[in-house]
C-alpha cells in the first residue's frame, strides 16, 4: 500500500486506484484523507455498494481502527465512521 501513496505522488484520488486496491484498503485511504465520513459519502468515493460497504465498516469497527458516531444535520441524525487518532498517528498522516 505504500507503494502506492508513493507513486501518487501527495495527490491521491480513489478512482485511478480503484481496480488496483482491496475494498478495506479503499475505505482506509478515504477515511485517511477525509477522517469522518458518513455511509452515503463513502459510497460514492469508493464505489462500493452500501450493503457491502457496511460489512466491511462493521469488522473495521470490530478490530478498533474506526469509530461509529452520530453526526446531525438539519434536525436528522446519521452514522459517521471515522478513522481513528491513533491509527492516523501511527501511519503519520496529517
Amino acid at each position: 500500500m505504500t507503494s502506492i501513496l508513493r507513486q501518487s505522488k501527495g495527490c491521491f484520488h480513489v478512482s485511478e486506484w480503484r481496480d488496483k486496491l482491496r475494498n478495506r484498503e479503499k475505505i482506509l485511504l478515504v477515511l485517511a484523507k477525509h477522517h469522518c465520513l458518513s455511509l452515503e459519502e463513502l459510497e460514492e468515493k469508493t464505489g462500493i455498494p452500501r450493503n457491502e460497504l457496511k460489512v466491511y465498516l462493521s469488522w473495521l469497527a470490530r478490530e478498533g481502527i474506526i469509530v461509529r458516531t452520530w453526526g446531525k444535520y438539519a434536525g436528522k441524525r446519521y452514522r459517521k465512521y471515522c478513522l481513528r487518532t491513533a491509527i492516523k498517528e501511527e501511519l503519520k498522516i496529517d
